[in-house]
């Protein structure tokens, strides 16, 4: 995909995704709010979960607040466009 080409994901992520640095790591229950069982793909709104359900992901690439998440065929797609600084080293 070229830089100006249109994505349907795109709706407007630059505005607080751009050079931020996101980090891998598996889902887990949200220490905050344990009535918050999921999270999306902010692009493509793929589902990650800790349970086990049809088409969900248990792990990806999260903002370090964790509160946005980017699956690994987005990271892919979106990293250089963004200027993500990914960490994959496990550190929690």
């Amino acid at each position: 995909m070229t830089e100006g080409q249109s994505d349907w994901r795109l709706q407007g992520q630059e505005q607080y995704l751009t050079g931020v640095q996101l980090r891998r790591r598996p889902d887990r229950e949200n220490p905050k709010n344990d009535q918050w069982d999921h999270d999306h793909c902010e692009f493509c709104w793929a589902k990650f979960m800790v349970e086990e359900e049809p088409a969900v992901l248990h792990e990806g690439y999260c903002t370090e607040d964790e509160y946005r998440w980017i699956c690994d065929t987005c990271v892919a797609d979106f990293k250089d466009r963004f200027r993500w600084t990914l960490k994959t080293d496990g550190a929690v």
